[in-house]
């Protein structure tokens, strides 16, 4: 071997080795610190195009998963709010079985009309009052066409079906994407009106005079009331069926979730122990490549014991 002294190979070999082991170094330190394994194009870019695309699909159903657990919300309010419109028919219904019975005059059933007047205007008042996120969720003055009227006609399969497709109804959007297959409709119910909380509909006034007339008067009542209790049942159940089709959508969407940031976390993240091992590598030979590279340096020296 040659011994020259203008180019020394050793510490030119030397400094190029040093200078990948800094790059490794800086590059484990770098993934180390941020706890990502893809901080830069460079790093792999490939990977940074999955996880990119995995991000955006992460975010999205996130959003969807917001988006069916405040549409459940909707409807629980709404359903609580019909429980107690229920109960206050169920109310109505007994006080008209009360005011058919022979051993009450008319004073009486006066007084049982007062009550049962009170709650028509307070059915009433709930179907204007009750709102989520400020919008009417037991009239038609948010929802338009998209809510039906309190008939039996209105609240068969057939047309709920009819009322859930026309523009203005209300639709859960519950996937990360846009597209119809991604919503959800939920058709609810103006209870304004229902037949029940008719002003013309009573059990007793002062205008009865007989008996007769007032088991007649009671009679049609009931049966009004009768009717608007089932034509409630219809729209609970529908209403039931949909929040424990949301339940489920959540559940599958939490789970997408969950699946595609664990895929994301395999291909994105650092492998602290991995990285830890390559960082105490690179220390080791950054080392060792600085004692070569001094030592490199010094060989040249000894050109000078053959110039004695």
């Amino acid at each position: 071997m040659s011994m020259v002294i203008n180019t020394n190979m050793g510490a030119i070999n030397a400094q190029r080795i040093l200078d990948g082991t800094s790059r490794e170094q800086t590059t484990s330190m770098e993934r180390l610190t941020s706890g990502l394994r893809i901080n830069k194009a460079a790093d792999d870019a490939a990977g940074l195009a999955v996880v990119t695309g995995m991000k955006t699909q992460s975010i999205g159903t996130q959003m969807a998963i917001r988006n069916g657990n405040d549409s459940i919300g909707m409807i629980q309010t709404l359903d609580g709010a019909t429980e107690e419109v229920v109960n206050m028919l169920q109310r109505m219904r007994e006080l008209t079985i009360q005011s058919m019975n022979g051993t009450y005059n008319m004073d009486n059933r006066g007084q049982m009309q007062s009550e049962f007047t009170q709650l028509q205007k307070e059915i009433q008042r709930v179907a204007d009052t009750t709102k989520f996120n400020g919008m009417n969720i037991m009239n038609a003055s948010t929802f338009g066409s998209g809510v039906v009227s309190a008939t039996f006609a209105n609240t068969s399969a057939g047309a709920i079906s009819i009322a859930a497709s026309v523009s203005a109804a209300f639709r859960a959007h519950v996937g990360w994407e846009g597209g119809s297959a991604n919503r959800i409709a939920v058709p609810l119910m103006n209870f304004s009106t229902l037949s029940a909380i008719n002003a013309a509909i009573g059990i007793g006034n002062s205008a009865i005079s007989t008996f007769g007339s007032a088991i007649a008067k009671a009679s049609v009542a009931l049966s009004v009331i009768d009717t608007g209790l089932s034509v409630i049942k219809n729209m609970r159940a529908n209403w039931g069926a949909l929040q424990n089709r949301l339940e489920y959508t959540v559940a599958n969407l939490q789970n997408v979730d969950e699946n595609i940031n664990a895929s994301r976390s395999r291909i994105e993240d650092t492998d602290f122990a991995k990285e830890s091992a390559n960082l105490a590598r690179t220390q080791v030979l950054q080392q060792a490549g600085m004692s070569m590279l001094s030592q490199a340096n010094q060989d040249a020296q000894q050109v000078m014991t053959l110039l004695r």
